[in-house]
């Protein structure tokens, strides 16, 4: 696996602690330093989730919060890929050569920078479990420091189409409702199939705000997706996939469809 330094990097939204097994990273702790919330914004996804598709740069800030009796002189992270920092295959740099802090009492928020051009410093195995390194040191000579505070999701951005025929048709008749689910592939610079993946087919009752699920049908090995439904009533029809570790969540738009 080539080794990648991205020259600014970093998009999405939710901390996922507990996806780091415990030991497998060093950590030193030296005195009563309280290492808080762990925050990134400008990501496109849910939570702390990296979505990245094709060719746009995205630009985001990340944020660390720690406490210190004493106060804190710097809380610095590094975001990485692989097994550990020194064994990393894509580490993300900042804009900034070091964070930037505000100061509240005791606590201070620190702040860095991250760019990411997909195109030019993404590849397909670098979706997924990104981790989070940190070294926080208090004014009293207090540190934390670990290459296992937490983590966070590296996505490839996803697309699903729905198109539900014939239209109009006959109550009682067979309705045919397709799709395709693709997502961004980083090595190609495009859009490809999702294969095995499950799509939930889903409608809604004119009137009503909401989608009820009928099931999921499997994604074929270029991403389409197909299921006969008898027409009863006009509905609109859609599909929904569910987010994974690399691919966040999409819903297709709902096609309306008039039973006569």
């Amino acid at each position: 696996m080539r080794k990648s330094i991205l020259g600014a990097a970093l998009a999405g939204t939710v901390a996922i602690a507990g996806l780091l097994a415990p030991g497998a990273q060093a950590t030193e702790v030296v005195g009563n330093v309280d290492v808080g919330h762990f925050k990134i914004t400008g990501g496109g996804g849910a939570g702390n989730d990296v979505v990245l598709g094709i060719s746009d740069s995205r630009t985001v800030t990340v944020q660390l919060e720690a406490s210190d009796n004493s106060g804190i002189t710097v809380a610095d992270f590094t975001l990485f890929h692989g097994s550990t920092l020194a064994k990393a295959d894509a580490v993300l740099k900042s804009t900034e050569t070091a964070p930037s802090c505000t100061v509240s009492g005791t606590s201070s928020v620190c702040t860095k920078h991250f760019t990411i051009n997909p195109r030019r410093d993404l590849h397909n195995s670098l979706a997924g479990i990104w981790k989070v390194a940190i070294d926080v040191h208090a004014k009293d000579g207090d540190y934390v420091k670990t290459e296992g505070y937490t983590s966070f999701f590296m996505k490839r951005f996803s697309k699903l189409t729905a198109n539900a025929a014939p239209e109009p048709v006959k109550k009682g008749s067979a309705l045919t409702v397709t799709g395709k689910l693709s997502r961004a592939n980083w090595d190609t610079h495009d859009y490809r199939g999702y294969a095995g993946q499950r799509g939930y087919l889903e409608f809604r009752t004119p009137g009503t705000g909401y989608y009820e699920s009928l099931g999921y049908t499997p994604s074929s090995t270029t991403g389409t997706l197909g299921a006969k439904v008898t027409a009863s009533s006009d509905r609109y029809w859609r599909y929904e996939f569910r987010p994974t570790m690399t691919t966040p969540g999409v819903k297709s738009t709902g096609d309306f469809v008039d039973v006569r």
